[in-house]
């Protein structure tokens, strides 16, 4: 049994704090393979979001396949082939990493960028709370990207209040392939400082990033400048998270911005057992209490059933006020929505 170390997974070399219980890799010399998927199903009462609609929606699913190759005793390279959503496989991000020093490594490629707690596993829903992601991380909010083609490195400074991973980043967004058609990305500086601190389990994190783009149709660029505040606790059978993020878009003199912020909670009843529970608000671009297609609250509720430590079976159901999300993804139009709405799931995950 090899241990599926989360940093590994992602691609970035920082110990993430919530390494998966274990997995069985396939060998064939230097060469190792990985993999991670889940199959949903999700049922709307009204707004159409993610596919779903009153009918429900089998359309939520990802299959990747982790493959990292050994070159030598301190490079390595890595790489995701997946299909998300039924599209055909597609290279999601592949880069080279090397090892200078016991504190210092650097990497070059198409890489996740390392923003909060879930996007460099974003994909690996066995690993998360629940199948549905958080606000902050659904592609329609565009506080997380899906990577960035450019180099990178992570330094390690221990300290005498636990140790501080230092990312820094640069290059061009490589966007969701459902818009990158529509944007030209023109360039991209982040940096992402985790402190894991002398209490056990406890990790707070700043993320931050600013990119230039241009999108079809307008005039002028337009700069994105966007921050993740994360803190989270994981001890023994409980796993707390917290994370606030805020983006501000500027085109001239135009500009506009979007807040959200969630607390969840995930508890190990028993070996097979986990409920979870995450409460979020969402405020889009020209938030207006008396407008919900601007803004949106949710109570997520749900249980995952893990037959093996590679198989679970889960649950969840979110009760929303606002709609907020279903209209930033186009998928319901602003005016035409329902105020009050529950989104159901039911999803296979695995991992091996």
């Amino acid at each position: 049994m090899t241990p599926f170390t989360l940093k590994r997974l992602a691609g970035a070399t920082l110990a993430l704090g919530l390494a998966a219980p274990v997995a069985q890799a396939a060998e064939f010399g230097n060469i190792t393979v990985n993999g991670y998927g889940h199959q949903s199903f999700l049922r709307s009462t009204h707004n159409e979001f993610l596919g779903a609609d009153r009918s429900g929606s089998f359309s939520d699913n990802t299959f990747a396949l982790v493959v990292t190759a050994k070159l030598d005793e301190r490079s390595k390279v890595w790489s995701q082939i997946a299909s998300i959503s039924g599209s055909s496989l597609d290279v999601h991000w592949f880069y080279v990493d090397r090892v200078l020093s016991d504190r210092l490594t650097v990497r070059a490629g198409k890489v996740l960028a390392p923003l909060g707690f879930y996007n460099e596993y974003i994909d690996a829903r066995f690993l998360q709370q629940s199948t549905v992601l958080p606000s902050l991380y659904q592609p329609n909010t565009d506080l997380v990207d899906e990577a960035y083609g450019g180099a990178g490195l992570t330094w390690t400074q221990p300290v005498s209040t636990g140790r501080i991973d230092f990312d820094l980043y640069g290059g061009q967004i490589v966007e969701h392939a459902s818009v990158a058609s529509q944007q030209k990305q023109k360039g991209l500086v982040g940096a992402r400082m985790d402190w894991h601190t002398p209490i056990d389990g406890l990790r707070l994190m700043v993320s931050a990033s600013t990119k230039t783009q241009l999108n079809a149709g307008d005039p002028q660029d337009t700069r994105k400048t966007s921050a993740i505040l994360s803190a989270g606790w994981n001890r023994d059978r409980l796993d707390l998270k917290s994370e606030y993020g805020w983006i501000e878009r500027s085109m001239g003199s135009q500009t506009d911005s979007t807040h959200v912020w969630y607390v969840q909670a995930g508890y190990e009843l028993t070996d097979n057992w986990r409920p979870f529970a995450r409460y979020e608000m969402l405020r889009a671009p020209g938030y207006a209490s008396n407008n919900p297609a601007t803004y949106q609250n949710t109570l997520a509720l749900g249980v995952t059933y893990r037959i093996n430590s590679n198989v679970g079976l889960r649950l969840e159901n979110h009760f929303n006020r606002g709609y907020a999300q279903p209209a930033l993804s186009g998928e319901t139009a602003a005016g035409t929505g329902v105020k009050d709405w529950q989104m159901f799931g039911a999803s296979l995950v695995f991992i091996f």
